[in-house]
């Protein structure tokens, strides 16, 4: 049985979203889109009807299933539509998708292959004849590129510069100073631990918190790290490098503390992950790029994603159970090279923004903002602001909230 990994998955969906059969179904994109990433999740067995009436498609919180035949019928739809993209398909796609009935679960399967007749003996051509069909193959090469370049999509475009650079992109992740509540259970007393004899504070709160994740007979001390990162900024920095993997790019992937400096990486395109709080890399990235930042906003007295000098233009994430986190990511050039700065309030809204800008309908629907204020290409400088739903500290959704220019004529893809 053929292992599928995630990227193979995700790319047929991709095709499936973005292509023409789909183009006017939004529903039915939406609900794709949400059993795919509840199947991502594994969870797709929990999924009930009234879930997906309710969180894919949009019915108020007193849809009845029983009343209300939305979700059966748009289910319907839904494979009545996977049919027809798999029929119009001149050649084989390399994975199919399915949906058995009764079923909410996606199947990805390598096509049946068709059987292919012999093909039948030709004359030996003429050197006329070869010469007539260089020329036409020249020609239909020729034409094939334009037409190629021009069918490039707005994910192809937004990429470019990343993907055709003659230097291997940085993947470059923040790293906060890390203190590890470490269990010295062989020492008689944790205090008299070697390298960092430090208690653990004494705090209601702080041992509230332990609690859980500790063994009754533990013996903690505080251990300084110099080698951890934020889950978010970690798992979207391996999903860009799987992103950029499937394109043929290597990428380097570096922690910051491998980075002297920011002259390091100047004139280098990068995809940096992580808060300037911890980082001062993304630090002077945002300062350069002059817009939306991440941090501490003093006159409310809560991390947000705001504009410095607007205190009123300002998002502040939620808590649990409607926990709704921000996303930040910026766009700019910086000695010539393009730099991606994927940030947010925690790093679930930085990993989040990794797949808004990989996932080819939401930069399809940033593109045609952007092309209705009048942009003939992708901005020199922008940034977006994107709403995260999060469950547990993970990032299940990512919607755009707001996007600022920063400079709008590009120096070229």
């Amino acid at each position: 049985m053929q292992v599928l990994s995630h990227l193979e998955r995700r790319q047929a969906l991709d095709a499936l979203l973005t292509s023409e059969t789909f183009r006017r179904a939004e529903q039915l994109k939406r609900l794709l889109s949400y059993l795919y990433e509840q199947d991502e999740l594994g969870r797709i067995h929990e999924v009930t009807e009234y879930e997906l009436g309710t969180r894919a498609l949009g019915r108020p919180p007193d849809f009845t299933p029983d009343l209300d035949s939305t979700v059966r019928t748009r289910m319907h739809g839904l494979r009545q539509k996977l049919d027809e993209y798999y029929e119009s398909q001149p050649e084989n796609p390399h994975l199919r998708l399915e949906i058995p009935r009764g079923s909410y679960r996606l199947h990805f399967h390598p096509p049946t292959p068709h059987a292919v007749p012999s093909p039948k003996p030709k004359p030996k051509p003429s050197r006329r004849t070869w010469l007539i069909a260089a020329g036409a193959s020249a020609g239909a090469i020729a034409a094939a590129g334009a037409v190629w370049y021009q069918k490039s999509t707005p994910l192809d475009t937004l990429w470019r510069p990343m993907v055709q650079s003659t230097q291997p992109p940085v993947l470059l992740v923040g790293q906060p100073v890390h203190v590890w509540v470490r269990d010295i259970a062989g020492q008689a007393d944790p205090l008299d631990y070697v390298h960092f004899p430090d208690p653990v504070p004494n705090s209601p709160h702080f041992q509230t918190f332990l609690k859980p994740r500790l063994h009754e007979q533990a013996k903690p001390v505080l251990h300084p790290s110099p080698n951890a990162t934020l889950w978010g900024d970690a798992a979207g920095a391996a999903a860009a490098a799987q992103f950029l993997a499937f394109r043929k790019v290597s990428a380097d992937f570096l922690p910051e503390s491998a980075v002297q400096g920011g002259v390091a990486l100047r004139g280098r395109p990068v995809l940096a992950f992580g808060r300037p709080e911890y980082s001062p890399a993304i630090q002077r990235y945002l300062l350069a790029a002059g817009g939306y930042t991440v941090g501490m906003l003093n006159a409310i007295r809560r991390y947000s994603v705001y504009r410095p000098g607007q205190p009123d233009d300002h998002y502040v994430n939620t808590q649990p159970p409607n926990e709704v986190n921000y996303g930040l990511v910026t766009v700019l050039n910086d000695g010539g090279a393009r730099v991606f700065v994927f940030s947010g309030i925690t790093s679930d809204g930085t990993g989040a923004g990794l797949d808004y800008f990989t996932h080819p309908p939401s930069v399809a629907q940033l593109w045609e903002l952007l092309r209705k204020e009048g942009h003939a290409d992708w901005p020199a400088a922008f940034q977006v602001v994107l709403r995260v739903t999060s469950s547990a500290g993970y990032a299940m959704a990512a919607r755009y909230e707001k996007h600022l220019v920063l400079q709008a004529k590009s120096s070229g893809r």
